[in-house]
């Protein structure tokens, strides 16, 4: 019975990504083992951040930029770009104290964004969930952190800039990579 509760919520999950740039596929158990907490302030969108921003109880940090070919084989699913893929590797960390839920954090990732090193921007065409999905819809342990690779379509030789999420106001955030 519980398999198909999660076939439902996979189902619910696909149709909701129809309307967003956001899909699942590759699954990486979770983990509660990370970097000690990053006291780095939030920069105004004007200026980008390196690496991480700790900000209310959630830690959002860039591990890693690489540049793939036309198609990626996830878990699930296989990726296949009009041109070629860029993938930003992000890692989300609840620093607090206490269980919440991803959806009540101050960031929002589902509208990233790519920005080259000629300032061409890249929407987020779809991501790969590098945790099991069971953990979809449950909180995250105080410590525990879950690992997503975002899938930009861009064109061959770029040089991956900033990548860019929005706060709980929808104010650009830039990361510098």
């Amino acid at each position: 019975m519980n398999k198909f509760k999660y076939l439902s919520i996979a189902a619910l999950l696909l149709i909701i990504s129809a309307c967003t740039p956001s899909q699942q596929a590759k699954l990486e158990p979770s983990s509660s083992q990370a970097n000690a907490a990053d006291t780095t302030n939030i920069e105004p969108v004007s200026k980008a951040v390196n690496g991480k921003v700790n900000r209310k109880g959630w830690e959002v940090n860039v591990t890693g930029v690489k540049y793939a070919g036309q198609k990626i084989q996830g878990k699930y699913s296989t990726y296949e770009a009009a041109e070629v893929w860029t993938v930003v590797s992000v890692t989300v960390k609840n620093t607090s104290s206490k269980r919440q839920r991803e959806d009540d954090a101050w960031f929002h990732l589902f509208s990233s964004k790519l920005v080259d090193s000629k300032g061409n921007k890249y929407d987020l065409k779809d991501r790969e969930i590098k945790y099991d999905i069971d953990f979809l819809s449950k909180p995250f342990s105080p410590g525990e952190y879950r690992s997503v690779d975002f899938l930009f379509d861009t064109s061959k030789g770029i040089k991956a800039d900033k990548f860019i999420i929005e706060d709980e106001n929808f104010k650009s955030l830039a990361f510098k990579l």
